[in-house]
């Protein structure tokens, strides 16, 4: 198959690296972050003026069937633009269409090829923030097959994306179903308009924090498993069942070492409010709480964890002021939480149990569609469709 530089075919240009005042009504300023799921998330955005919205848009405008690439931080998130835009971008990748030849939906799906994720990720710079700069996105080897193929490979993989898409919308489906089911049998935990009794934290549980050896690098290796909130954040929301990395047992010493089926809980920052079960003995850094010694005669422990879910507003409210919200043992042992019957929770978690079975059922059809579209996105820039 063909190859043809990027910026033989296509004009690419960013948003602006300036930071325009914000107000609180004008014209969406898109940033990266707003790049999700191949659309424009518009839930978070920031507003600039009338003024500023058109100094970045002799710059940059964006026009439709444009794609927008993110170019610092999560690289590599990208949205087609599919309606007539009202807004600016900033840090943010434009591609648009200078030949007749290249079909913009065709190049939609190359961008999220493992040949061109390969390309970029190997010419990527930074350290912590990675970007990727113009020179670099201006540079990839784009396969150019004839356009009536390239119409056919976006239409199959339309057709694969779809299925995936739907997959992942049952989902979200299932969890707001589970959201839903625990207000209309609790109400909200912190205004308690169904008037269950309170305990504090503290006098049901013992609350401990974890511990972290430094530097971690150097206690890497070993066979104890070291729990991070990326094994908590791919597939099941309630048990983590194991570790990417395990540290050996002279870092005990420095954490905590926790029993099976212990109840975990991210205590700072971005995701302070995730909480978990954990089906193995391991280890927790300090960044997570545990929640101890609970009598589940009393108070149910996926009960329990669902109701600390429902509550993160009120802890990142709560947490004390600085760069990142962190709540300590002390905050978290004065919560007061309620306490409905146990027959009445446990009411819940049967009821949770069944939309856990669907959303697994679920998940496996997703990995299935993933799969079926990476094997059609390699197929396509081979050739082989």
């Amino acid at each position: 198959m063909e190859l043809v530089l990027s910026s033989e075919i296509l004009d690419v240009r960013d948003g602006t690296h300036d930071s325009p005042k914000y107000i609180e009504k004008g014209y969406p300023l898109v940033t990266s972050k707003n790049l999700k799921q191949g659309v424009i998330c518009f839930e978070d955005v920031k507003y600039v003026s009338e003024e500023d919205y058109n100094k970045i848009n002799n710059r940059s405008k964006v026009d439709e069937g444009d794609i927008l690439y993110s170019m610092i931080g999560s690289i590599g998130n990208y949205a087609i633009v599919t309606e007539s835009p009202n807004y600016a971008i900033k840090n943010v990748a434009l591609f648009k269409f200078k030949d007749e030849n290249l079909y913009n939906k065709y190049f939609y799906y190359v961008l999220n090829s493992p040949f061109l994720e390969n390309q970029i990720k190997s010419q990527q710079k930074g350290g912590t923030q990675k970007f990727v700069t113009l020179k670099i996105l201006r540079n990839l080897k784009i396969p150019l097959p004839p356009l009536d193929t390239q119409k056919k490979i976006a239409a199959i993989l339309d057709e694969a994306d779809r299925l995936r898409q739907l997959n992942k919308q049952l989902i979200e489906t299932y969890d707001a179903l589970t959201q839903s089911l625990f207000l209309e049998m609790f109400g909200d935990p912190v205004s308690n308009p169904m008037g269950w009794e309170r305990k504090s934290m503290k006098s049901l549980m013992k609350i401990v924090r974890g511990g972290s050896p430094r530097p971690i690098k150097n206690f890497l290796g070993g066979k104890n498993p070291w729990i991070k909130i990326g094994d908590a954040t791919k597939g099941d929301d309630i048990y983590i069942y194991s570790t990417k990395e395990h540290i050996i047992d002279e870092g005990l010493k420095k954490t905590r070492l926790l029993p099976e089926g212990s109840l975990i809980f991210a205590n700072c920052g971005v995701s302070l409010g995730f909480a978990r079960i954990i089906k193995f003995q391991g280890c927790i850094h300090d960044g997570w709480l545990a929640f101890l010694e609970f009598d589940e005669n009393v108070i149910d422990k996926v009960f329990l964890l669902k109701a600390l879910n429902s509550v993160t507003k009120y802890f990142r409210d709560t947490a004390p002021d600085g760069t990142q919200p962190n709540l300590n043992t002390k905050i978290m042992g004065d919560y007061q939480i309620i306490l409905p019957p146990i027959d009445i929770q446990r009411k819940f978690v049967d009821s949770l149990k069944i939309i856990e079975q669907q959303k697994d059922q679920t998940q496996t059809a997703l990995q299935k569609s993933e799969a079926l579209f990476n094997s059609l996105l390699q197929k396509a820039f081979k050739g082989a469709l």
